[in-house]
């Protein structure tokens, strides 16, 4: 329950953050998938989520949804923010919405941290 409640509260201060974060930069939200960068864009997602879900199995069967696999699911959702903010400032360099995915990534990483070696 504490898990579920701290991340209720982690959602709510990101969301709060890419509000304030897009009015004072006068962003507004564009894809990746709409510039020259579409296609590579596109295959490196695919080709991180498959080697992520083969590489679930092991993870699973070693630790069945205990630390290890905390870890590698975080691990994911970090290399998958980061991608998606290095393509962003790639490609969308103009707008800059790579800042607030830099924060936003900042901030989930941090939380991340904090949760596993403060609260648990």
């Amino acid at each position: 329950m504490k898990f579920f409640l701290y991340l209720i509260i982690v959602a709510f201060i990101i969301f709060l953050v890419e509000i304030v974060l897009r009015k004072k930069l006068g962003v507004k939200h564009r894809y990746v998938s709409e510039t020259s960068g579409k296609k590579i864009y596109n295959w490196v997602k695919l080709g991180m989520l498959i080697v992520f879900i083969i590489g679930l199995i092991p993870v699973v069967s070693l630790d069945e949804f205990g630390e290890l696999f905390l870890w590698y699911i975080f691990s994911y959702l970090i290399l998958s923010n980061a991608f998606d903010t290095f393509m962003e400032w790639k490609y969308l360099k103009r707008s800059k919405q790579y800042v607030i995915s830099s924060a936003i990534w900042v901030i989930g990483l941090s939380a991340m941290l904090i949760y596993v070696f403060v609260l648990q």
